[in-house]
């Protein structure tokens, strides 16, 4: 179950609390008793979401605006919601031109192309085994595009979410997505992780084939696996060929002339 640190049902008690203190102030201006107590209740929201995703602080203020635009209430209680929604949809709106997508990272490459080419060459093995084709979850990029800013920004690669892991922690990594507000409705095997980087340079207007040429090294090198006796050896092949996954979803972030590639693989994602 996700969970958020400060509750709707908390902001909605925290909201009739003030409501109630500003309900016995008569001396107010009807806009300005509704200002200054929302405003105060947006205060505390805004200082809990700051050490969220930008993803994840927007499925947050859309949960409240979902939750609080079923209530419905008459005179002065109704502009007070009104007032809340209009300021949490403001945020949605300022969070929304924050989020940094694929092509805005990097701006020279036909991401539509990779996209097809990183698609067609799983596919390409599953069709092989006869297992179900992976399809490309559009809405989740933002996942695997996440972690690989993350490990371009310490020029780091790693599975671990936590410094106490010792490797791929999979309760950790799963973690890691409720925190960006992705679950897995399934009891067994619900994702996996691969990882990799490499030197990168490309200063053409045109840079997709270079692009598409050197994910394919990574790819390439995982499907060498395939023919590895030892399990453990195996974990990256494994995920390309995993007979329940049906999601796939892939993030690229370059600093300098290194890049890193996130593949992320699962089923069932919510």
């Amino acid at each position: 179950m996700k969970k958020i640190k400060l509750s709707l049902l908390g902001i909605g008690l925290l909201g009739i609390g003030l409501l109630g203190i500003w309900t016995t102030d008569a001396w107010y201006d009807a806009n300005t008793k509704i200002k200054n107590r929302i405003d105060g209740v947006m205060s505390v929201v805004e200082r809990d979401r700051g050490q969220y995703s930008t993803i994840t602080q927007i499925n947050k203020y859309q949960k409240i605006i979902d939750s609080f635009g079923k209530i419905k209430l008459t005179g002065e209680w109704k502009d007070m919601i009104w007032y809340l929604l209009y300021l949490f949809e403001e945020k949605v709106e300022e969070l929304e031109e924050e989020i940094v997508t694929q092509d805005e990272l990097i701006k020279n490459v036909n991401w539509d192309r990779v996209e097809k080419a990183w698609l067609e060459w799983h596919n390409a093995e599953r069709r092989g085994l006869w297992l179900d084709e992976y399809s490309i979850s559009e809405s989740l990029n933002f996942s695997s595009l996440e972690w690989a800013q993350k490990l371009a920004k310490q020029n780091y690669s790693t599975h671990e979410r936590k410094t106490s892991d010792n490797g791929y922690n999979y309760y950790s990594i799963l973690n890691w997505f409720n925190w960006l507000w992705i679950d897995f409705d399934y009891n067994g095997t619900a994702f996996s992780e691969n990882i990799a980087y490499q030197y990168y340079n490309c200063k053409k207007s045109d840079c997709t084939q270079n692009m598409i040429n050197a994910l394919k090294k990574w790819f390439d090198f995982w499907m060498s696996e395939k023919w590895e006796t030892e399990y453990s050896k195996r974990a990256h092949y494994r995920a390309i060929i995993h007979p329940y996954f049906d999601e796939i979803w892939v993030g690229v972030a370059l600093v300098g002339k290194r890049y890193w590639v996130v593949s992320h693989y699962g089923i069932n994602v919510e």
